[in-house]
């Protein structure tokens, strides 16, 4: 029986079972409106100059750092491809897993108030980012033209997020937080169009433990408890969901 690999990141690409496949756009440096909108799923109404390539694109390695913690405030970051984690680390040391960000998650949306990054966001595999100069569209005397309200709105949408990771985290069984974040997981793959029941998880063991403020080997031992229920199946780093509802319903 295999499990998911605990000793950093897997040595093969990070590939997504993605259905349907979908249309790859040709590279650039720039990206769009109309990108960031579709990336962001956002149903509102922008401006005009939805094809004019106004935002500029970052790419990272896989363990390079977007922004670090106390770093000054530049923007923020919509997920064009790639994961990335999101961590902060006590005065003591430890660190805290935030959060996994994937295609069409924001970033550093707590540094707006104090216009400095309050987290440290790393690229668990290559990626790509879109940066939205937050600057330019508040900046006094600027007439809305529905940037604003799209901005506020992924802002809002990750608050959700959050909130909604943080019941995951505190279920009452340490065994249960494992579970419920398989189907976060899945849920996530599903939205962007892979599948919810064969996936690969771009974070190591130890990452998961630290989002769900469990043991490393707690994390195992659920996985293990899983897959000898036959509910999932485990290969590395791979998840193979053999019921959702059996999954759901686990408590360890």
């Amino acid at each position: 029986m295999t499990t998911l690999n605990s000793h950093g990141p897997a040595r093969a690409a990070y590939v997504p079972f993605r259905v349907p496949p979908v249309h790859v756009p040709v590279e650039s440096d720039w990206s769009n409106l109309s990108e960031v909108v579709g990336l962001l799923r956002y149903d509102g109404q922008c401006s005009a100059g939805m094809d004019v390539p106004v935002f500029r694109r970052r790419r990272l390695r896989a363990g390079r750092s977007l922004f670090s913690m106390g770093q000054e405030f530049g923007g923020l970051y919509v997920v064009r491809s790639g994961n990335l984690k999101t961590v902060m680390t006590h005065a003591e040391g430890s660190e805290h897993v935030i959060s996994f960000s994937m295609q069409g998650d924001l970033l550093g949306a707590e540094g707006v108030c104090e216009h400095h990054y309050w987290c440290e966001s790393f690229a668990l595999t290559d990626c790509e980012v879109i940066r939205l100069p937050t600057d330019d569209y508040f900046s006094p005397g600027r007439t809305g033209d529905g940037v604003e309200r799209m901005i506020c709105w992924a802002i809002s949408r990750e608050v959700g997020k959050r909130q909604a990771s943080y019941a995951i985290t505190r279920a009452a069984k340490s065994e249960v937080r494992v579970a419920r974040f398989l189907v976060e997981q899945s849920e996530r793959h599903a939205a962007l169009g892979y599948s919810p029941t064969r996936f690969t998880l771009a974070m190591t063991r130890r990452d998961i433990g630290g989002y769900l403020s469990v043991t490393l080997e707690t994390v195992s031992r659920a996985l293990s408890a899983l897959q000898q229920m036959q509910i999932i199946e485990v290969s590395n780093r791979e998840i193979c969901i053999h019921s959702m509802a059996a999954l759901r319903a686990f408590e360890g």
